[in-house]
């Protein structure tokens, strides 16, 4: 990805969007979604404008719209149903300001941005502040960016600015005196825009006294087994939240939990769906307080 020119590759977009580059490819023959550049080799390369706009075709068919439909809207009629879904979702405590919160982030205002979020902890702890505030905060600059309304660099900044704080938060945890609960391996095998949800989750795990295996960055889904190799655990957490998750990696992951005696499998930030065969031995969560009350429920 040669992001100093702002140019992707078709990977780069499934990367990004979790949407298969078959799929995508599918999508721009039959509905004209986009359209891409070629090399003089005739390779597919996007721009950055191209990027933001799966990422909101995206969005919007994880939240129930058919990509016929999507695919009819406008530019702006694009933008503007993604800013009206992702609305239905904001908070509504009256406190809470996310355009002025991110109004620092724009400008790179660290300190700022930190003293804003602050009160919230204070006020909440750690784990509903996460939940009420900063989640949704770190979904809001998500779609700003996707609609042009911040930079990628915005973006990050504000994603950064909270990994830090969960980090903090991690390292000054003291972790129950009594005997652990079980143990618990983490592993994300969809993209880095979920890792400030990744260490909220650990976080969860640790202050509850379970043992946790955290490796950090993305890894395919088949080095599970090779961290069992090495270390066996009794639960597992995925980041399911791709496009094709759903259909393709469900059935792995509950065969790999069966032959290595996993007693729980947990696929977090799972995409809004429908899915009426779920295996025993899988859980699925779709935000972080979500994956709060599935914890509560193992014993």
């Amino acid at each position: 990805m040669e992001e100093a020119i702002n140019v992707f590759s078709i990977k780069d977009l499934e990367n990004f969007s979790g949407i298969k580059a078959h799929t995508i490819r599918i999508w721009e023959k039959r509905y004209r979604v986009l359209e891409p550049d070629r090399t003089d080799s005739n390779i597919r390369t996007y721009s950055e404008t191209e990027l933001k706009k799966i990422l909101n075709v995206a969005y919007l068919n994880r939240n129930g719209l058919k990509i016929s439909k999507i695919a009819g809207l406008s530019e702006d009629e694009l933008t503007q149903k993604v800013m009206a879904v992702s609305g239905r979702a904001e908070s509504p405590d009256k406190s809470f300001q996310p355009g002025k919160i991110l109004m620092t982030a724009i400008r790179f205002d660290e300190s700022q941005f930190n003293e804003a979020l602050i009160p919230f902890i204070k006020y909440n702890g750690i784990e509903d502040a996460y939940i009420r505030f900063f989640y949704p905060l770190l979904e809001k600059s998500r779609i700003l960016w996707q609609t042009g309304s911040m930079s990628r660099a915005q973006e990050q900044f504000v994603r950064n600015s909270v990994r830090q704080i969960m980090i903090v938060e991690d390292y000054n945890l003291k972790p129950p005196a009594n005997r652990s609960k079980g143990s618990f391996a983490m592993i994300n095998t969809s993209d880095n825009l979920s890792d400030s949800n990744f260490l909220f989750y650990k976080y969860i795990l640790k202050k509850r006294g379970f043992d946790v295996i955290f490796t950090g960055g993305v890894l395919p889904a088949s080095e599970v087994i090779e961290i069992h190799k090495i270390k066996s655990f009794d639960y597992l957490v995925v980041n399911s939240g791709s496009f094709d998750f759903a259909r393709k990696k469900i059935g792995y992951f509950s065969s790999i939990g069966k032959s290595l005696l996993i007693k729980k499998i947990i696929l977090t930030d799972y995409p809004d769906s429908h899915e009426k065969r779920i295996p025993e031995n899988i859980m699925i969560t779709r935000n972080p307080e979500e994956f709060r009350k599935a914890i509560s429920t193992l014993k």
